[in-house]
C-alpha cells in the first residue's frame, strides 16, 4: 500500500523529503515543455544508500520509479504520469561527492550537482566540464540523456567525457554497482557503463559519475557570418575546419526566422545593418593560449576579409561575443512568444543537411502552410533543431495534427539517414516515433534494445522509456 511506502520512506529519508500526491511541489511535475505530470509520491534521498533503500521500498510496494535530475529535459522522461503508481525520485540532494583530481583532470561527483555548480567550483583551478548548454541540468541527467551542447564539435558529447558511473539497480532491487574506475584507459572489463549513458533513466538510477575535464579557454573569437547563399555554408565549414581544426569550438547555423526570435525585443540595427540574412553561421574559435601567443581575433578577421573578397561571405558581425551567444540562447524563448513550439531535435549527415532543410520546408508548405519554420543548431556536428511555431492565430493544435506533422518529417529524416533525437534523449513524447523510426531503419535494434532492458529491469519498474517494439 502507498501509506506503508510513505511511512517507511519518511523514516529513511526524513519527513520533509517525502511528499504525497497533491502535496508535491509543482516544479517537480511541470516539464520544460508539455503539460504537467502527476505522481503518487516524491522522494528526495540524501545519499546513495538512501536512494537504494527508496528503490527497494518502491519496488516492494509495486511503484514505478521515475528518476529526475534538474528537470530541464525536453522529452518528458523525468516527468511522472501516474497519480497512483509513480514514485518520482529526485536526485537534487545527492551532492555528497566532489573529488577533483588535478593531475588526471578528472572529477568524481554526485549526480545531483548542477552543471553551473560544477563549473563554478572548477573555475578556480582553470578547468571546466565543456559540455556547454543554455539550460542548467544536473550531471546525472546529462549522463542519462547523453547531452551534446553547443561546443560538441570540439569537446564531444557526455559519452566522450564520462569515465565511470555508479548506479542503483532495479534488479536486484537497490543493488549498487560501480562501472569503471575513472581511468582514461581501461579495457579490463566490459564497458557496461556505456549502456546507462543515454538510457533516459530506464536501466537504473545514476548516483555518481567520473568525468573528464578540460582547461578553460584563455581567449575566444566569435563571428556571426552571413554567407552569400546556403550553398556556401558547407564549403565555408570545410575551409574553417581545414585551417584551424581543434581551435574550432562551435559552428552553428541559424535561419532568419530563428535570428528574429533570438532578437525579440532587441535593437535590430546593430545586426547586419538591420537587414537580417536568410541564414547565418555562428563561428567560434577558442584556445588555452593567450592572445599574445595566438591572436584568434586576427585569424578570424583575416579569414573573413578574404571571404568578403571571394564573394562567399556577404556580411558579418564581430567583436560582440556575448551578444552573439545571447542571441543564440534566446531563440527558444523568442519562439514561445509566437505560439506553440514544436521542436524536432535532429541529426543528419552533413551531405544531406541542406537537402533536409529544403525538403522539410517544402513539405511543411504543402501540408501545414500555417506553421512557421525557425531552424537553428549545431551545424558543425550535423545537429539541427528543426523548430516550428504553430501560431496563436491558427487556433489549438490537435494531437492528431502534431502526430501527422512529426511523422511526415521523421519519415524524411529516416530516408536521409538521420536521427530523430540528436541530443535531447528519448522520452514518452518520442516513444511512438522511436519505434517507427528504428522499425524502418533497422528492426533488429528494437528487439535487442528490449532484451538489454529486460536484463536490468525485468519487471519494467524503472523509468518511463520502453526500448522494445
Amino acid at each position: 500500500m502507498l501509506s506503508d511506502f510513505l511511512a517507511e520512506a519518511r523514516a529513511r529519508c526524513g519527513e520533509a523529503h517525502v511528499s504525497e500526491g497533491a502535496a508535491i511541489e509543482p516544479r517537480y511535475l511541470q516539464p520544460a515543455r508539455y503539460a504537467a505530470g502527476q505522481a503518487a509520491a516524491l522522494a528526495l534521498p540524501g545519499s546513495r544508500d538512501e536512494a537504494a533503500d527508496v528503490i527497494r521500498l518502491a519496488l516492494r510496494h509495486g511503484l514505478r520509479v521515475v528518476p529526475q535530475g534538474a528537470h530541464t529535459g525536453l522529452v518528458r522522461a523525468g516527468t511522472p504520469d501516474d497519480a497512483s503508481g509513480d514514485l518520482l525520485l529526485s536526485t537534487e540532494r545527492l551532492r555528497q561527492v566532489f573529488e577533483l583530481d588535478l593531475l588526471d583532470r578528472t572529477l568524481r561527483v554526485s549526480s545531483g550537482f548542477k552543471l553551473s555548480d560544477i563549473n563554478e567550483r572548477l573555475a578556480a583551478h582553470g578547468l571546466w566540464f565543456p559540455v556547454d548548454l543554455s539550460a542548467d541540468p544536473s550531471i546525472g541527467g546529462m549522463v542519462a540523456h547523453n547531452t551534446g551542447g553547443t561546443r560538441m564539435l570540439r569537446y564531444g558529447d557526455v559519452r566522450a567525457n564520462t569515465l565511470a558511473l555508479e548506479v542503483v539497480l532495479a534488479e536486484p532491487a537497490g543493488q549498487v554497482l560501480r562501472l569503471g574506475q575513472g581511468l582514461q584507459k581501461d579495457n579490463s572489463a566490459m564497458a557496461l557503463g556505456q549502456l546507462f549513458i543515454g538510457s533516459s533513466g530506464s536501466l537504473g538510477l545514476i548516483t555518481e559519475v567520473t568525468i573528464k575535464l578540460a582547461p578553460l579557454p584563455r581567449q575566444r573569437a566569435v563571428a556571426l557570418v552571413a554567407p552569400a547563399s546556403t550553398g556556401e555554408v558547407f564549403p565555408l565549414y570545410a575551409d574553417v575546419m581545414q585551417r584551424w581544426g581543434g581551435l574550432v569550438s562551435a559552428f552553428e547555423g541559424i535561419s532568419r526566422a530563428a535570428l528574429e526570435a533570438g532578437l525579440h525585443g532587441q535593437d535590430l540595427a546593430r545586426w547586419f545593418d538591420g537587414q537580417l540574412p536568410d541564414y547565418a553561421m555562428l563561428i567560434e574559435l577558442s584556445s588555452e593560449l593567450p592572445a599574445e601567443q595566438l591572436a584568434l581575433n586576427e585569424l578570424l578577421q583575416g579569414w573573413l576579409e578574404g571571404e568578403f573578397e571571394s564573394g562567399r561571405v556577404r556580411d558579418a558581425v564581430l567583436d560582440a561575443d556575448e551578444a552573439i551567444w545571447g542571441l543564440r540562447h534566446r531563440i527558444s524563448e523568442g519562439l514561445r512568444v509566437r505560439g506553440k513550439v514544436i521542436g524536432l531535435d535532429l541529426s543528419l549527415p552533413r551531405r544531406h543537411f541542406m537537402a533536409f532543410r529544403e525538403r522539410g520546408a517544402a513539405w511543411l508548405a504543402t501540408h501545414f502552410p500555417q506553421v512557421e519554420l525557425a531552424d537553428f543548431g549545431h551545424l558543425g556536428d550535423g545537429g539541427m533543431h528543426f523548430n516550428m511555431v504553430w501560431p496563436l492565430s491558427a487556433g489549438a493544435l490537435s494531437a492528431g495534427q502534431e502526430l501527422t506533422l512529426r511523422e511526415g518529417l521523421y519519415a524524411l529524416v529516416a530516408e536521409l539517414g538521420g536521427s530523430i533525437s540528436a541530443e535531447h534523449g528519448v522520452g514518452p513524447q518520442l516513444q511512438a516515433a522511436y519505434r517507427a523510426h528504428w522499425g524502418r531503419v533497422e528492426p533488429g535494434v528494437l528487439d535487442w534494445a528490449r532484451r538489454v532492458q529486460l536484463v536490468w529491469d525485468p519487471h519494467g519498474r524503472m523509468g518511463q522509456v520502453d526500448w522494445g517494439p
